[in-house]
């Protein structure tokens, strides 16, 4: 069957590759908002004694959106969205997804909630209470609720659609021969991050519904005068929000693992332990949630039952951190750009990880609870880190999606500046929140102005790596050099067909003879299926 061709292909696809790479493009608009929202506030964050660029009430709406689109428009849609959509159904051997219409709609939903955050910034009302909408302040202000209960509802239907489509997919849709063993990691992770958010955003859509009718129909939900409690939103909040931490690093983790596998050449050192690992987290991440509340009057008992919860999640983590530098251990190593980023990813999320070990102990919450700690904590763990694996991946599957190769000294010159910015760009911050400064404030004591300038500059830095690497896909897209069918040499059966792939990925459906990882043997001759 050919396929189709035009606008309207586009407009009315269900192929999962185009819907993919609709995924793609929209959530790096999303990225390059959410990083020109970061370099306002870095240089309003360059001088504590008077205005730079805008006041405080701006200021509140620029960390709003940029927390909104960094989380939401960006991590979870690029991972559950690109990669989920064009990787699964070549990677599992399959036509397509198991319900393709639903797919399509999937995505336009996402784009719908991502027009209704542009709207809330133009219209009256602009939101102004960060991307968790606490009450009562989120009762009690102007801003318009209505516009982020709504998106978060589009956003929420989005993932179930997204979570019913690709569980159905994984579990029914694997090619003969495609056991649970034979899975790329990268599915493993998916899949695990499906299941998280099949389970945590009913929940969550609970919650931000009590707060449309608390705030619009006169309800108390979460009114303290009227008997309600407005941390019962904080934990149906959390209990989602934590482990989207989980949506975003499982899938993550599985590409660390393909990455590192293909460019060492060599078999990942312990997979059972990696998958298993990676379910664990699935099922550890909702035993967590309840130490962003050590403060709120959680009682002791809960408070140690949630320490060590979040604690014990380090361990499979810390199993995964292993397994990789197993696998680099005398492998054939190449340091293509998609390598690199594997490797600055682990750097940058083992600083995240420590620091979050210490903010699990309740003692050393408490004293660092929304300060500039927890910002520096949370960019090493997931923002700066899983962005930068986030590129590192599409770096790593350009070949296969255009059919064109990087431009490899661009990739590793904007990969350095990345690093070097965003290694540098949070450290400072760790110091500011050991001393008890709270994060979210506009100007900040006039003594750390030096300490936040260090921290704006290497920002800045950061950012422009960023900016570089988009540039990079954009012009290596339009006119650069055509690619290998297979450039890295990968086992993997996504790379076994041509690239771009045709349109119903297999002529026919292959019989899967080995696993992913199968270095240093001859490649099986009935995986391709073309």
């Amino acid at each position: 069957m050919n396929e189709p061709k035009g606008f309207k292909s586009w407009l009315f696809t269900t192929d999962h590759k185009k819907i993919g790479i609709m995924y793609l493009v929209t959530a790096m608009i999303f990225f390059v908002v959410g990083l020109l929202l970061a370099t306002v506030m870095r240089i309003e964050n360059m001088d504590m004694s008077k205005q730079v660029i805008i006041g405080p009430e701006l200021y509140n709406v620029a960390f709003t959106i940029h927390g909104a689109a960094m989380v939401l428009f960006w991590m979870i849609p690029i991972l559950l969205g690109f990669f989920a959509n064009y990787l699964v159904p070549l990677m599992i051997g399959a036509h397509d997804v198991a319900f393709p219409r639903l797919n399509a709609l999937s995505y336009w939903l996402y784009v719908g909630a991502g027009l209704i955050a542009v709207l809330a910034l133009v219209m009256p009302g602009r939101l102004d209470t960060g991307w968790w909408a606490y009450p009562p302040y989120s009762i009690k202000t102007t801003a318009n609720i209505a516009f982020y209960v709504f998106a978060v509802h589009l956003l929420g239907a989005s993932s179930i659609a997204a979570a019913v489509n690709f569980i159905t997919t994984i579990v029914t849709l694997r090619a003969p021969g495609m056991t649970w063993g034979r899975l790329n990691l990268t599915v493993w992770g998916l899949l695990g991050g499906f299941i998280i958010q099949l389970i945590g955003v009913p929940v969550l859509a609970a919650g931000v519904t009590l707060l449309l009718f608390d705030k619009y129909l006169g309800t108390s939900f979460y009114d303290a005068f009227k008997g309600g409690s407005p941390i019962l939103y904080e934990h149906l909040f959390w209990f989602y929000a934590h482990p989207a931490v989980y949506v975003v690093a499982l899938p993550v983790f599985g590409i660390v693992s393909d990455i590192i596998s293909t460019f060492s050449q060599k078999k990942v050192y312990g997979y059972t332990s990696m998958a298993i690992a990676i379910m664990i987290i699935t099922v550890l991440g909702f035993e967590t949630w309840v130490h962003h509340l050590y403060v709120a009057g959680t009682l002791n008992w809960s408070r140690i039952v949630f320490m060590w919860g979040t604690i014990l999640i380090g361990v499979p983590t810390g199993i995964k951190t292993f397994n990789w530098l197993a696998t680099l251990h005398k492998g054939s190593i190449d340091l293509k750009t998609p390598m690199l980023h594997a490797l600055g990813f682990i750097s940058l999320f083992t600083i995240g990880g420590v620091t979050g070990v210490m903010n699990g102990s309740v003692s050393f919450d408490i004293n660092v609870h929304d300060t500039h700690w927890v910002v520096a904590h949370f960019h090493y763990v997931l923002a700066i880190s899983m962005s930068m694996l986030c590129i590192g991946g599409i770096y790593y599957w350009f070949p296969k999606v255009t059919g064109k190769m990087y431009n490899e000294s661009l990739g590793k010159f904007a990969f350095w500046l990345t690093l070097i910015g965003a290694m540098i760009a949070f450290l400072p911050q760790f110091h500011i929140g050991i001393e008890g400064i709270p994060r979210r404030y506009w100007k900040l004591p006039v003594r750390y102005m030096g300490e936040m300038r260090v921290a704006s500059i290497f920002s800045f830095i950061a950012i422009l790596g960023f900016l570089l690497t988009i540039f990079n896909f954009l012009k290596s897209a339009i006119s650069g050099p055509k690619a290998p069918s297979n450039p890295w040499n990968s086992k993997s059966l996504e790379w076994q067909i041509p690239s771009p792939p045709p349109f119903y990925n297999f002529d026919k459906i292959p019989v899967i003879t080995e696993g992913p990882y199968e270095y240093g043997k001859p490649e099986g001759d009935v995986k391709k299926g073309h």
